[in-house]
């Protein structure tokens, strides 16, 4: 039966887990557990069998990345079985409330962490002749689609007509086949060497095309320069929106004026005239003039100046025509819905993770959960035990059935 010094099945195991990693707290796992399943296992057992398993999923993880990078240079590709149109790889934060460990009963210095995610899509290969897509899509001009992405939007403002498309698109947009993902509580210097060893393991180096999409911060491009090279670098459009309506509101006088200039810009983004923005910038800055040291973080100037930064900066990843005569995708959408299928389970104002193995436990956990080829049920079916003494540590020479 390969029990091992839990005295739990495989089976049960399996089952247990699978709760810890779905159910919103340990407790209604536990519950689901025995109206659903006819197994007791009560909550605080359920949270000590989960760190158990997420952290001997950490130290396979960790195995497997150290394996990658001790290979001598220049290393060798992994082929993957079957040939891989697109391969995308994605990378973005996202929050869990910690706790200090080993403290006494309740909650000692709680403190917001950074998670640290990535996304591993195997996607289907289109390209076209030409931009598929050349006009802006109407949603980004509907001041009520976007009211809720951002900040300031008001229903009072009149919607500004873009090109009407009244011919049949063909469907740019790439589709998702197969998806992996990580999370860690780690830096991002040890999240890239995870990312690289995953990548590696789907055989994603060896794709045909290859996509690299994030939003603007640093670290996600110092990623993907050191470790993903080969890969095409592409900024989410959707975070390029967001600073192109920041930046309108704040060299305009009004609301109208306001949303007309961004959907302008906007328009210009989606089409490649970022260097048009960038110059319609430089001249509203010279217009509000250099922003103090020392000023405030809503002060326009400081804004604008932000905002050149920011899309100079980019403007390399920001080909967007191009990327979609690839059949490249240009938003981290998926990305964005994989770090909300993670904070379900992790991130509540209510939900305290002890800073070590309990946060990074659940995280390995969840991860593998979400992960469409079965590693969560694979490592809990195939992990030693001792089927013979269910006390007894468990044991790498147990692995008979």
């Amino acid at each position: 039966m390969r029990i091992d010094g839990c005295s739990y099945s495989p089976s049960v195991l399996e089952k247990a887990i699978t709760a810890s990693a779905h159910a919103p707290s340990y407790q209604l796992g536990s519950k689901l557990l025995d109206v659903i399943g006819g197994i007791t296992i009560a909550g605080r057992q359920l949270n000590k069998l989960t760190v158990k398993i997420g952290s001997e999923l950490v130290v396979d993880r960790d195995a497997r990345t150290d394996k990658y990078f001790d290979q001598p240079l220049p290393r060798q590709a992994h082929q993957p079985e079957t040939s891989i149109a697109l391969a995308s790889v994605s990378c973005d934060g996202g929050r869990m409330q910690t706790r200090l460990e080993g403290g006494a009963l309740g909650v000692h210095d709680p403190h917001w962490r950074e998670t640290k995610n990535a996304l591993f899509l195997r996607m289907n290969g289109v390209s076209f002749e030409q931009d598929p897509h050349p006009h802006l899509p109407a949603c980004f001009a509907d001041h009520r689609s976007m009211k809720d992405l951002l900040a300031g939007v008001f229903e009072t403002v009149s919607p500004t007509a873009v090109h009407n498309v009244t011919e049949k698109l063909p469907e740019w947009r790439p589709q998702v086949l197969f998806r992996t993902g990580i999370s860690s509580l780690c830096d991002s210097a040890a999240l890239g060497r995870m990312m690289a060893a995953e990548a590696d393991s789907r055989g994603f180096y060896c794709a045909q095309k290859q996509s690299y999409v994030a939003d603007g911060l640093a670290y996600n491009w110092t990623i993907q320069e050191r470790h993903f090279p080969t890969f095409t670098p592409i900024l989410d459009f959707v975070h390029a929106v967001e600073h192109l309506y920041a930046a309108a509101r704040a060299v305009s006088d009004d609301e109208g004026s306001t949303w007309e200039l961004y959907v302008r810009w906007t328009e210009a983004c989606w089409q490649g005239g970022i260097a048009d923005v960038l110059a319609e910038l430089h001249v509203h800055q010279e217009r509000l003039g250099t922003p103090p040291v020392d000023c405030d973080a809503t002060d326009a100037r400081r804004i604008t100046a932000e905002a050149i930064g920011y899309f100079q900066n980019n403007a390399r990843r920001m080909k967007y025509p191009e990327y979609r005569r690839q059949g490249l995708p240009i938003t981290s959408a998926h990305m964005e819905s994989f770090v909300k299928e993670l904070n379900y389970r992790v991130k509540s104002t209510e939900k305290f993770w002890n800073d070590g193995a309990s946060g990074e436990a659940i995280l390995q956990i969840r991860a593998a959960s979400l992960c469409d080829d079965d590693r969560l049920a694979t490592h809990l079916r195939n992990r030693p035990g001792v089927p013979w003494h269910p006390n007894a540590k468990k044991s790498p020479l147990a692995t008979a059935g």
